[in-house]
């Protein structure tokens, strides 16, 4: 063992475990050489209750240790005590009384000794330059991941319950100043991807962060081969502040345009979770054809548009587009249908559809998700289905049927029996392959009985695929 290649024990220590690890350094002094860059996991997690940040200092300031980290996720998620306290009861009420009140009060006794130690720590924003530092000193840190939507607590109850938005404690004040030191640490490193669930979206909009990210992004982006945004839309924004939060999110993209290769974007009313935010892409970009060179794979959820603008901004990246998701899950909760979809306030996805047939020619794959309308609801004809998932943000199939598939859709078929679902599969083969538009089949929405207008027809902006009946 001693004599092989430095090479074959690197492979061997690839296939190890911490603990194996740490016994495999003991056996040699050049093993335990060797082995110094597997000592630490590639990704790290920073949640608010840990000491996080003086480990990542720690680790940035050691000579051998500090290339060990590529990937890094801050976790700022906070649980809503009120809400959690009383879903876990419902969801446990038909237990036992004696072992329900020992599950509850286990799990909660270690919340609150657990919040007990986050007291006792500052927030992150106020430890901006220690964070700015350590970022300095993590030469192949690649992918960070920001969220406050996944539980930060390893408490089995408290991650069951965790997925409903109501028991997310959410304080946007807070969440700014944390993105803002990330954003600022961020200057010093060659990112290769950054997702950032649930971002204010007014935080584009106030002088004093909106320029804050200007001068951070402009060298952070830089780099940028993949972004993830999930924006939270306030609930009470005036046309101007919402033009001027569109057109510095605008900006921002704009830092990505010469490099970035996927691109998802999603809009979350956390105030109306079925609401859609109003977006053009011409405001978007000030009225600038701007294009990602190299855009392969794009994702649209939450958002309502007009038919001309989206195809049009579409049909800028055509050249390089393989992929395209419009809608997603959204805010929907375990056991509901996706609620991610994306409206059309003008037009028709039968005409955006024929629009983009045939002038997308690297286009591979198209999904559709959610809850999807299109045309004026006052209108005698519209577009109004609801997508079943077929295939993952990753592209992985995923199981048909109500008893399978993401969310936990066993429910939903009792909960929603009135809502029949559809598939994007035939407008996939539309898209990429041609042929005759699909026949959708006949759906029911929200108690509103519509047929499919299976007419074969061209591409125009007209009448929607539905007609109410």
């Amino acid at each position: 063992m001693d004599f092989l290649p430095v090479e074959l024990v690197r492979l061997v220590f690839q296939y190890c475990d911490a603990p194996s690890v740490r016994a495999l350094r003991r056996a040699s002094g050049r093993y335990a050489d060797v082995g110094y860059e597997f000592l630490l996991d590639p990704h790290l997690t920073v949640v608010e209750w840990r000491d996080d940040i003086s480990r990542l200092r720690s680790i940035a300031g050691h000579d051998r240790l500090r290339g060990s980290i590529r990937s890094l996720t801050l976790n700022f998620s906070r649980v809503d005590e009120y809400n959690a306290r009383h879903t876990t009861f419902f969801q446990h009420w038909l237990q036992d009384p004696e072992d329900r009140s020992a599950l509850l009060q286990d799990a909660w006794a270690r919340y609150y000794e657990l919040e007990a130690a986050a007291r006792k720590l500052p927030p992150l924003h106020s430890r901006a330059a220690t964070v700015e530092e350590a970022f300095r000193h993590l030469p192949n840190l690649k992918h960070v991941e920001i969220t406050l939507t996944k539980c930060p607590y390893d408490i089995p109850l408290l991650r069951e319950v965790f997925q409903l938005r109501t028991c997310r404690k959410r304080d946007r004040i807070q969440t700014c100043k944390n993105l803002n030191a990330i954003v600022a640490a961020t200057r010093h490193t060659r990112l290769a991807s950054l997702s950032i669930d649930q971002l204010p979206l007014e935080i584009f909009r106030l002088p004093d962060d909106r320029r804050h990210w200007f001068d951070c992004c402009a060298r952070s982006f830089a780099s940028l081969t993949r972004l993830d945004l999930a924006l939270d839309v306030p609930a009470h924004l005036l046309p101007s502040a919402r033009f001027r939060a569109v057109n510095g999110l605008g900006h921002v993209l704009r830092y990505a345009a010469a490099s970035l290769t996927h691109l998802s974007l999603a809009f979350h009313a956390y105030h109306a979770p079925a609401e859609k935010f109003a977006l053009s892409f011409q405001a978007l970009f000030c009225g600038e054809d701007v294009a990602y060179a190299r855009l392969t794979d794009l994702k649209l959820e939450g958002v309502s548009c007009g038919e001309e603008d989206l195809r049009a901004f579409l049909l800028r990246h055509a050249a390089t587009l393989e992929r395209l998701r419009l809608g997603g899950r959204g805010l929907a909760k375990p056991g509901e249908w996706s609620a991610g979809g994306v409206h059309l306030h003008e037009g028709s996805f039968r005409g955006l559809l024929h629009g983009l047939r045939g002038r997308m020619p690297r286009l591979r794959r198209f999904h559709m998700e959610g809850d999807v309308e299109a045309g004026d609801f006052r209108a005698s004809s519209r577009e109004v289905y609801v997508f079943r998932a077929v295939s993952d943000d990753a592209w992985v199939p995923v199981a048909s049927g109500a008893g399978k598939g993401r969310g936990g859709q066993a429910a939903a078929a009792a909960a929603t029996a009135c809502v029949k679902t559809v598939d994007c599969l035939g407008l996939e083969r539309f898209l990429v392959e041609g042929g005759e538009y699909p026949r959708l089949g006949k759906g029911t929405v929200g108690g509103v009985h519509a047929n499919a207008n299976t007419n074969g027809g061209g591409g125009g902006g007209g009448g929607g695929g539905f007609h109410e009946t």
